[in-house]
């Protein structure tokens, strides 16, 4: 398969991150090169758009100043860029890009520039959120450089996922990938995903954030979770952004391996290992790639993405400033009194908001129903200050319960309730 490089230069910050490795944005703001065509250096990243876009322009005409200075600065530029609904792409060969905004039609070709090894082209995009591919031939692909991704459920789309290009005006967040995490005490390594809030590339604002489990099933893939598809945390949050309910923040959700379940809490020997992988390294790992405002971080799962969430808050007080358990799993283990209640018992009240739910019923302890009521006590007990969905007060003594009876125990279900354990974590102004 051929490699391609797909660049958009323009006029300010967009939506998509840098680059993989750092997924961020600098600040706008542009320096203009000088009236001669050459330039005294563009800012870096997305500050540096209109900056680049002035050179573009300058060396439209071919002056071999001009083309130099543009060519030097395109050398480290190679994500998608927009800004001001102009868009250059550049690939390292002949590519055509098709996207929604201009019906999904391969029209916009891309030719060689000036006499240089350039091969791009300039085309008109409005602001919004778009999604887009490549297409080489008959082939059409995801952009290897742009990691800001969207699913897709189109039937034709093999890999039911496109390319995305979002404006900082769009008012939609989007995912990005971020590069792998592994570990050597597990033996394994994982896909990352990230979700970037609405506006994220229009200054260098940094944002708190929460990392969840189980990274496949929580974003809007409809093909994944046994035909439940996702719990669709971005799609929520970009709702309760724009009511002003949830303040921006940054999700990040590492995926689940098939050693899943003793990884997060049937065997405590793998657990324990995956507890010191998810703070020593994954997390380490995929703050520096986002925007952190450098605070305690939050952690939320369900099922036993939900034990192991409580487990890593309470061992970690200085890690983590709030938790949230949709339908805990917290039976493992209760026979040899190596349960989390006991485990809770000891480490007693930590500085550390708490977000308990269930569907179910406690009578016949369906969907963990009974057993989150008794952690529910238990934290009552050592301080924590119930308050029940949606009537919660945040805070580091806080503690939101809330049961969905006869809920079931599934992504649908969890879809359904996120919105009320991320506007208690993280209340809107």
């Amino acid at each position: 398969m051929k490699r391609f490089s797909l660049l958009v230069v323009v006029a300010a910050c967009h939506g998509s991150p840098a680059h993989q490795a750092t997924p961020d944005a600098a600040s706008d703001g542009a320096a203009n090169p000088n009236p001669d065509g050459a330039t005294s250096g563009c800012p870096a990243g997305h500050a540096g758009d209109a900056c680049v876009l002035a050179l573009y322009d300058a060396a439209a005409g071919c002056d071999a100043t001009a083309v130099t200075a543009f060519a030097t600065e395109m050398a480290n530029r190679k994500d998608p860029l927009w800004a001001a609904g102009r868009a250059l792409f550049s690939a390292d060969h002949a590519v055509s890009v098709a996207g929604d905004w201009n019906g999904w039609q391969p029209t916009i070709a891309l030719a060689p520039f000036c006499g240089t090894q350039l091969v791009l082209a300039v085309t008109n995009v409005p602001s919004g959120f778009h999604t887009y591919k490549l297409v080489d031939g008959q082939t059409w692909l995801l952009d290897p450089q742009n990691p800001a991704f969207a699913y897709d459920d189109f039937a034709g789309n093999n890999d039911h996922q496109n390319s995305v290009l979002d404006t900082p005006d769009s008012g939609k967040g989007h995912l990005v990938k971020l590069a792998q995490a592994c570990s050597t005490a597990l033996g394994n390594c994982r896909n990352v995903t990230a979700y970037l809030p609405p506006g994220y590339d229009a200054d260098e604002k940094k944002y708190p954030v929460l990392f969840m489990h189980d990274g496949q099933n929580v974003w809007d893939n409809h093909t994944c979770c046994f035909g439940h598809t996702g719990w669709e945390v971005n799609v929520t949050l970009d709702s309760e952004i724009a009511a002003g309910k949830v303040k921006p923040i940054v999700v990040i959700a590492g995926d689940n391996t098939t050693n899943r379940n003793n990884e997060y809490g049937l065997d405590d020997a793998t657990a324990m290992k995956f507890e010191d992988f998810q703070v020593s390294e994954l997390q380490p790992h995929a703050l520096a790639q986002v925007r952190w405002d450098g605070n305690k971080v939050a952690i939320a799962g369900s099922s036993l993405g939900g034990l192991i969430s409580m487990e890593l808050a309470l061992r970690n007080p200085g890690t983590y400033s709030a938790v949230a358990s949709l339908s805990g799993a917290f039976w493992p283990n209760m026979a040899t009194h190596d349960a989390l209640r006991d485990h809770f018992m000891t480490l007693g009240k930590q500085a550390l908001a708490m977000y308990l739910d269930s569907g179910g019923a406690t009578s016949d302890n369906s969907d963990g129903a009974a057993d989150t009521a008794e952690i529910r006590d238990m934290a009552v007990n050592f301080g924590w200050q119930r308050g029940d969905s949606p009537a919660c007060t945040a805070g580091p003594s806080g503690l939101c319960y809330y049961i969905e009876p006869g809920a079931t125990h599934d992504e649908l279900a969890w879809k359904a309730r996120a919105w009320r354990f991320l506007e208690f974590l993280y209340p809107g102004t």
